[in-house]
């Protein structure tokens, strides 16, 4: 389950809830099919990982509103 970072600050960052489980969703699908090392060993989960990206603004397609 996602915690950290909180639900909310992602959506005031995106604006709605629909544009945060579609960004982190695709983000977190790219990081499973496509750089899987980037995750093994490291305990997180893809979906946590990409949130943590997208909140810090490292995935393309994520602008603050």
């Amino acid at each position: 389950m996602l915690f950290e970072p909180s639900i909310d600050a992602l959506v005031s960052m995106l604006g709605c809830r629909y544009a945060v489980a579609v960004i982190v969703g695709a983000r977190a699908k790219d990081l499973i099919n496509k750089i899987p090392t980037l995750l093994n060993g490291s305990g997180n989960l893809a979906i946590d990982y990409a949130a943590n990206e997208v909140l810090r603004g490292e995935v393309g397609g994520a602008q603050s509103k």
